[in-house]
């Protein structure tokens, strides 16, 4: 039972005892405990429909009554912006949020929060779980073709020729490079070891004993001296002994400190830093570039990428088949305690989360007047009325319920003091 019903529950039931007692009173005149009851529950009554036409007034016209009632739809759109004011400026201060923004420390939050709920194990099994869910629900054809479209637009807008000379050119100065050309030399060698290089060799040599060249280059003029020391005449003698040569060549060049090396490196840093400087190479290579990227199908290979990766990741495991949780626990065990122990890192996440709310709040807290604002206006008059009485119907249903009892109290009260102290009060002054 709502406190509206009951309120017009406990009305009803004074109007009833009012009839009652005038009953009484009119089969018992001289009755004085009959006049007494009669004087309270018209008292009561009186409180009661006193209260309700107040109440009702506030929200409506009772009886069809006009004058000042219907107090609140008829004054909403001051009620409206009284409302927003208090909201704004006094509940939800600009003020008093930038104190509660100050007083917020993220870091804390999030690492209390952690701790308190199983520390990086439960964080670990969440966020398995999380990314299980969403691999399930992950529409791969569509994920495939965002992040081709992605790809395209940073590789597209970025210009990447000059930066990859750069970023050669420094390569070059690194131990990463003398690492890949230690590398590649021991691949040339490997090959060169082989017998099918002899092979090729004796073809070589065969082409140019056929061309017979007299007068060519420095190559030409090293094998003819070969040549010349074998005879000229057995090619395979010949191939063999300028395979050894090269090996012996390719097994020097694996000195670090080989001059050709350093020399070769010299070469290199000047030619990349010609190109860098030469606009005509630059647009070349980035015409390359996008052509490539344009006319490349990436969707296909992705999406063939992403269904194997998401399988795994669906039954909670990694590509490699290890368990997703395990894996992540370690990780978040590390990162956690690296977190709790970086003081200087948290003060700036802090620092960094209150400047941000801290400017959102600035260009944003109007927002929250508005928001009031049109959540009143697009009520009509009885859904304001409904919207407050669910807010405070029931205190002032209350205020009814006591108008009654309130009334009575009073009624008794003063038919005490009129019949027990006025009026022999008066007889006594009549009387001297």
């Amino acid at each position: 039972m709502n406190y509206q019903r009951k309120a017009n529950l406990v009305l009803g039931s004074v109007f009833l005892i009012f009839l009652l007692a005038i009953g009484l009173r009119y089969q018992w005149p001289t009755a004085q405990g009959l006049r007494f009851f009669l004087f309270v529950s018209e008292a009561a009554l009186v409180g009661g429909l006193a209260d309700w036409f107040a109440v009702t007034a506030l929200f409506r016209k009772p009886l069809g009554w006009s004058y000042h009632t219907a107090l609140i739809p008829r004054n909403r759109e001051k009620m409206t912006e009284a409302i927003v004011y208090m909201v704004q400026n006094e509940l939800l201060s600009e003020n008093l949020m930038r104190q509660k923004i100050q007083s917020f420390h993220l870091s804390t939050w999030f690492t209390n929060t952690i701790q308190k709920s199983g520390g990086a194990p439960w964080l670990a099994e969440r966020l398995s779980q999380g990314l299980v869910h969403w691999c399930k629900k992950a529409d791969i054809p569509q994920l495939s073709k965002k992040i081709e479209a992605l790809l395209k637009d940073k590789m597209l807008t970025a210009g990447l020729a000059k930066p990859m000379l750069a970023q050669g050119r420094l390569l070059l100065e690194k131990q990463e490079f003398d690492q890949l050309l230690d590398q590649g030399l021991k691949k040339v060698l490997d090959l060169a070891t082989q017998p099918q290089a002899r092979e090729i060799l004796v073809q070589v040599l065969g082409q140019i004993q056929e061309q017979q060249v007299g007068n060519g280059g420095k190559l030409q003029k090293t094998i003819l001296g070969l040549f010349q020391v074998t005879d000229g005449i057995n090619l395979e003698e010949a191939a063999e002994a300028l395979q050894i040569e090269l090996i012996l060549h390719l097994r020097e060049l694996q000195i670090p400190h080989h001059a050709v090396r350093g020399q070769l490196k010299e070469i290199l840093k000047s030619k990349l830093r010609t190109l860098e400087g030469d606009v005509d190479v630059l647009n070349a290579l980035e015409n390359w570039k996008n052509t490539f990227i344009t006319e490349a199908k990436l969707e296909a290979p992705l999406r063939i990428l992403l269904e194997q990766v998401f399988k795994s990741l669906r039954e909670g495991k990694l590509p490699t088949g290890q368990e997703l949780t395990p894996f992540l626990q370690p990780i978040l065990e590390k990162w956690l305690s690296e977190f709790e122990e970086d003081l200087s890192l948290q003060l700036s996440l802090d620092q960094l989360v209150q400047d941000l709310l801290i400017h959102a709040l600035q260009s944003e807290h109007v927002v929250i007047g508005q928001i009031v604002r049109e959540t009143l206006q697009s009520l009509n008059e009885e859904e304001l009325n409904r919207f407050i009485e669910d807010k405070a119907g029931n205190d002032l249903q209350w205020i009814r319920i006591n108008g009654s009892l309130v009334g009575g109290i009073v009624g008794a009260a003063l038919f005490v003091i009129l019949n027990y102290g006025y009026s022999p009060l008066l007889k006594f002054l009549s009387l001297t």
